[in-house]
């Protein structure tokens, strides 16, 4: 039997202001950066591991 899905509680005054500016908030360069060495690694790693 399926397990229900509790429902999405609605967020007001600061703390949604809080959330809102965190989500368009623009990464650093050196965020960028060791996101996109993370994503390398993964992809070597996935390339070793299926034998692409």
């Amino acid at each position: 039997m399926a397990t229900q899905i509790a429902a999405t509680p609605v967020i007001k005054g600061t703390e949604a202001v809080k959330i809102l500016k965190e989500a368009n908030r623009v990464p650093s360069g050196k965020a960028e950066q060791g996101a996109k060495k993370l994503a390398n690694i993964f992809e070597k790693m996935m390339k070793n591991e299926y034998g692409d």
